[in-house]
């Protein structure tokens, strides 16, 4: 009877390979990769042994099964274990390498390579290509681990991108120090996986990971952990000091600036639930046109193993010249520590020239309970949902149905909208017109503000609309939508000295605002209740200008969609203070009223 087991492997060993780790074993395991290619076998088996092999191993040509029922030809080369069968590769190219059109329907499972003068696996497109407790054991001078070219094929250099690539339980890691990249993706065109992976001991100036013109890249509880430089300790006898290491040391770990994971030109990318130890410039590096990346449910445990590194640590650095990069999301499930080194240098969490990351929530959750308390806490604003609209009368409220309620040019009329907001109309058709509002203090605080319009488009055209900071130039283009249905737009502002904010028009419009914010920050969460936080900042301008009175009642009515968005005061008796009172529309569709004052 035949063992399905042993039929179908090319066992290195019955090709004459000695698995002793000084007999030279390429030619022999290149024989047993030659059977698959024939057709005779389906898998190589590296039975437990270190096999040295001198030369690059070339994989077979492989092909798909067709509609006319063709057979197929797939490859694997499985192992007794990623730390039981390896390869001693002591050339600098590819251990492993494929020149052929496509490399598809493939598997490395259970075994490891030490390629320390080179790289270990090199691919063309493909669909498929999987990597099993595969671990990458030692790494060539800035060589990768593996490396995907999905645009590569055996005939030329172009192809259709490689998809459906998995990684899961691997292990990229040198006991001396890992010397290059773990892996490096290129046009990856969809659902490719990390799960379960482990890059580490790095000490080159070279990502663990890299991914280049890729799509829909999805990292889960996968470990990242970088190194310290090392620089040989004071010998006081030999005239070395400890002032000559603390020099070293700083030069030396200042020139690590690549970030763990380095996203280039790459989208629709999730880092989750994994985690970054020791000490780094940045966890992740966006380069480039990247965008939809989602950082969340992380442990950044980042701390200086001597006093004397400058690493900083942050969670994400986007390049100065990445400025179409858009929606990295820093989510509120990450958990930051770091050390409690006096020496060690507490600074922003993101490093964002671009105005392009959002941090959804952020907690440093270092604990400061030592000598060493007073060393400047990191923080970062919370911003999104506790954002603080900085615009007065956001909604437009006006105490006349058709008086303007900001300062407008000629041509604009104004129709206050029940519940809450306005209706706006300007009947010119050249020149620029302006609504004029004011924030409540200078926009010059934070690096980004966030503007939001909520409203919707009465006109049936698309419409654009500008907003200018400052009265001087136009900083941004909101383009209305056509329909009539409501759309929430919101926009990055750089920071002006200026509390000014005109909305601009060109042409005649026709369209509703509902509110308008200007929030601290990069937001992408917009407090829920419009009239809400409109109503907020109202009272406090009215107060000033006393242009509004509110009747008393003794008492609320039920609240209903009748009263929504309208504001009640109960007058208060001998020591008790007024209330004002907002009726608002919660989240289950039912309404209540909300104390404003």
């Amino acid at each position: 009877m035949a063992n399905f087991f042993t039929d179908y492997r090319a066992n290195v060993k019955d090709y004459g390979a000695k698995g002793n780790g000084k007999t030279d074993d390429t030619a022999a395991i290149q024989k047993a990769i030659n059977a698959c290619a024939s057709g005779a076998y389906t898998t190589v088996y590296l039975p437990r042994g270190r096999y040295k092999i001198t030369k690059t191993l070339l994989l077979p040509e492989q092909a798909r099964p067709n509609t006319s029922a063709t057979q197929g030809t797939g490859f694997k080369m499985i192992g007794d274990g990623m730390y039981d069968s390896g390869l001693i590769y002591t050339g600098s190219n590819y251990a492993i390498f494929s020149d052929k059109d496509l490399a598809e329907t493939i598997l490395f499972q259970d075994f490891y390579i030490n390629h320390a003068n080179g790289g270990g696996i090199c691919l063309p497109q493909g669909a498929h290509q999987m990597f099993e407790r595969f671990f990458s054991s030692a790494c060539g001078e800035g060589k990768y681990g593996i490396y995907i070219q999905g645009m590569r094929s055996g005939t030329s250099m172009e192809g259709y991108g490689s998809y459906m690539l998995s990684f899961r339980n691997c292990r990229f890691w040198q006991e001396t120090g890992y010397l290059g990249t773990g892996v490096k993706l290129e046009d990856i065109v969809l659902c490719t996986e990390f799960n379960n992976c482990f890059f580490s001991r790095s000490v080159r100036n070279y990502p663990h990971l890299e991914i280049v013109n890729s799509h829909g890249v999805h990292i889960t509880s996968t470990a990242f952990e970088r190194s310290e430089q090392y620089v040989p300790p004071a010998n006081p006898s030999a005239g070395r000091t400890e002032e000559m290491v603390k020099i070293e040391a700083q030069a030396a770990n200042s020139k690590m600036t690549a970030p763990l994971i380095k996203l280039d030109n790459s989208h629709s990318i999730s880092i989750l639930e994994s985690h970054a130890e020791a000490t780094y410039e940045t966890f992740v590096g966006i380069y480039n046109h990247s965008s939809k990346v989602i950082i969340d449910g992380c442990r950044l445990d980042h701390y200086a193993i001597t006093d004397y590194n400058p690493n900083k640590g942050y969670i994400v650095t986007v390049d100065p010249e990445s400025t179409s990069s858009t929606t990295i999301i820093v989510g509120p499930r990450n958990y930051r520590v770091q050390s409690n080194h006096p020496d060690t240098t507490h600074g922003p969490v993101i490093l964002d020239p671009v105005g392009c990351v959002v941090v959804m929530n952020f907690e440093d959750n270092t604990p400061f309970r030592d000598s060493f308390y007073l060393t400047e806490r990191r923080t970062v604003p919370v911003i999104g949902e506790s954002g603080t609209n900085l615009l007065k009368n956001p909604g437009l409220f006006s105490s006349s149905p058709t008086e303007s309620p900001v300062e407008a040019d000629h041509g604009f009329t104004f129709a206050q909208l029940s519940p809450s907001g306005c209706r706006i109309k300007q009947s010119l058709s050249n020149g620029k017109q302006k609504l004029r509002m004011y924030t409540s203090e200078q926009l010059d605080k934070y690096d980004f503000y966030t503007f939001v319009l909520v409203g919707s488009n009465n006109a049936h055209k698309s419409s654009p609309v500008f907003v200018d900071l400052g009265g001087d130039t136009n900083d941004l283009t909101l383009i209305l939508p056509s329909g009539s249905e409501r759309f929430t737009i919101n926009k990055t502002l750089r920071k002006q000295s200026t509390n000014i904010v005109d909305i601009v028009v060109y042409e005649p419009v026709d369209f509703n605002i509902y509110a308008v914010y200007v929030l601290p920050n990069i937001v992408n969460q917009i407090p829920y209740g419009a009239e809400s936080t409109a109503v907020s900042k109202l009272i406090a301008t009215v107060s000033e200008t006393a242009e509004l009175t509110i009747t008393p009642t003794s008492k609320l009515p039920n609240p209903s969609i009748e009263y929504r968005g309208k504001i009640i005061r109960i007058e208060g008796g001998s020591g008790v203070s007024d209330m004002l009172y907002i009726c608002k529309k919660n989240a289950a569709d039912n309404y209540e009223w909300v104390s404003i004052g």
